[in-house]
């Protein structure tokens, strides 16, 4: 696979899941730039409440 196979295969996977979890990825970033919490504990919260929102799928 290219690089540029590569990129276009991200983006697509990246454009996926954002439609999918937009609420979820929208707090996630919203809280990045604003909380006192590391960027590690965030991101594991937000991976949490995403495998959480699969499972109620």
């Amino acid at each position: 696979m290219t690089h540029e196979e590569l990129q276009a295969n991200q983006e697509y996977m990246w454009r996926a899941l954002f439609g999918e979890q937009r609420m979820a990825l929208t707090l996630a970033v919203e809280m990045l730039s604003r909380c006192h919490l590391s960027p590690r504990q965030i991101l594991t919260k937000t991976m949490r409440a995403l495998e959480g929102s699969q499972h109620d799928s």
